[in-house]
């Protein structure tokens, strides 16, 4: 009975360790996409926007919000012919991007703790810009696509991640590789 029992708290407090939650206000803490395209034969580029740095507001819980992008999943292309598989798969999971990992993001004790101040914390990029290589040969050029990723952004840990912020974006494109040069859209 003992070992059962440790069992199931050993259990709950693995899960609790690996817990996130996401409030899906994309509108007011999520991202948009600013630019699609492909940079270059068998390269993806995409930039998104997120929202900006919230800092030392005392009505807002946590105390601040750190900006840009901070987790990225299911980054996939599918061949936009009703295909139920990504024909790329980019991320595998929940994925830290620009620069944050699970230690440089604002912990919520952090806003208790005397003389802490918000701007001490890492900031990514406003813009995050990502490049990811894949097999040109399985697509034709010309030929219609389906983007898609959930993004993640003011997140902060209390007991688990917590991100004010998630979006799905999902969108369609074509596979078209005008010029090598890499030229971002203001």
């Amino acid at each position: 009975m003992k070992l059962i029992v440790f069992i199931i708290v050993l259990f709950l407090m693995f899960f609790k360790t690996f817990a996130f939650v996401s409030y899906g206000l994309c509108i007011d803490h999520g991202s948009w996409l600013k630019d699609f395209k492909f940079s270059q034969e068998g390269v993806a580029e995409i930039k998104l926007m997120q929202p900006y740095a919230i800092l030392d507001n005392p009505n807002l819980n946590p105390c601040c919000l750190q900006q840009g992008v901070m987790i990225i999943e299911k980054y996939e292309i599918y061949k936009d012919d009703g295909s139920t598989d990504p024909t790329f798969a980019f991320t595998d999971g929940r994925t830290w991007v620009n620069g944050y990992n699970g230690d440089n993001i604002l912990q919520n004790d952090d806003c208790d703790r005397g003389g802490f101040k918000c701007d001490q914390l890492y900031e990514g990029d406003f813009e995050y810009t990502r490049r990811d290589n894949f097999d040109g040969s399985k697509l034709t050029l010309g030929e219609n696509l389906i983007v898609k990723i959930i993004t993640y952004a003011h997140c902060f840990y209390g007991t688990e991640t917590n991100c004010y912020g998630s979006c799905k974006i999902s969108f369609q494109s074509r596979y078209s590789v005008k010029d090598n040069n890499l030229t971002l859209s203001n």
